[in-house]
């Protein structure tokens, strides 16, 4: 293993959350050398967890077995799952009433649905194109993707997440702003607007609400602090937990808002940002590091938060 420890001066555990889409891949295309980085930092006491958007389904399965991931938080911090038990340890729930309520809306406006709990996984409008586009991101093979997702009847759901796409497939911020004038009269759920739909959790749900979670419930033993965590993202739903830590890390392709919300700025995706930024991360929390030249970051917060 490539590894120098210049001096580690303390007993704190690193501890990252990272995004998913846009951070740890683009169009699915996990690099190698991303992998490396991550298996390294692992193999030197990290504990790298997953938090996405993305439901706890096939695809995030895979992924988080593949970089050794601790735990998989999906639905935008919704649900919490533990990788070495295989069992979910927190999950947060819509009620039915006003899930009710958005699917009236959406059906009104003729918006594609997607909503899922643990254990079922539903769409609204029975397009199989946009099916099997949106479900992509969930599943990796065909007979899940044509298996698990079901067409909603009406069956009672309290999800952990809903997600309303637009009537054509248009991805836009704008689109979704659009769409987003629809539902923001219902104030008892959280919604984020992104640059491809809305985002729909239970109340004070969010990427962060589950960081703190986690920290206060699985990691209290632990001498890590809030502002000692790493966490790094590109998208809107990810400033809630850039907003906790101080080595909060944005990916070049992020929006100017989480660039706004972030300590310090890694590569884009395509170039291993990621990989960087935990190995910039590890080095700074505990004097580890890799044989060759660190990326120099920048900190747009002032040196004083190093």
């Amino acid at each position: 293993m490539s590894q120098t420890i210049l001096k580690v001066t303390n007993n704190k555990k690193p501890i990252a959350f990272s995004d998913v889409d846009g951070t740890i891949y683009k169009n699915f295309n996990l690099k190698q050398e991303t992998i490396d980085d991550i298996h390294f930092a692992v193999d030197n006491g990290l504990d790298f967890n997953i938090c996405t958007g993305n439901p706890v389904q096939e695809r995030m399965l895979k992924l988080a077995e593949t970089l050794k991931a601790r735990y998989l938080i999906g639905s935008s911090g919704a649900q919490i799952f533990d990788m070495q038990s295989k069992k979910y340890i927190a999950c947060w729930k819509i009620d039915f009433d006003t899930t009710k309520l958005i699917l009236d809306i959406a059906k009104k406006n003729d918006f594609q649905v997607l909503l899922w709990d643990n254990n079922n996984y539903y769409y609204t409008k029975d397009n199989q194109k946009s099916v099997e586009y949106i479900c992509s991101y969930h599943f990796i093979s065909k007979e899940l993707l044509h298996s698990i997702p079901k067409l909603y009847k009406g069956e009672f759901i309290e999800p952990t997440k809903i997600e309303i796409y637009s009537a054509d497939g248009t991805e836009t911020e704008e689109s979704s702003l659009q769409m987003f004038e629809k539902f923001k009269s219902i104030t008892n759920l959280a919604m984020i607007p992104t640059n491809c739909n809305i985002e729909i959790s239970p109340l004070n749900i969010s990427k962060g609400s589950a960081v703190l979670w986690m920290l206060e419930n699985v990691y209290k033993n632990v001498e890590t602090s809030k502002d000692e965590i790493m966490t790094i993202g590109d998208g809107n739903n990810d400033i809630p937990m850039l907003s906790i830590s101080k080595y909060s890390y944005a990916m070049a392709n992020a929006t100017q808002t989480v660039h706004e919300h972030s300590h310090f700025h890694t590569s884009a995706v395509e170039q291993n940002g990621l990989g960087e930024a935990i190995l910039d991360y590890i080095y700074r929390l505990k004097n580890i590091t890799k044989k060759y030249m660190l990326h120099e970051f920048e900190n747009n917060r002032g040196a004083e938060n190093d």
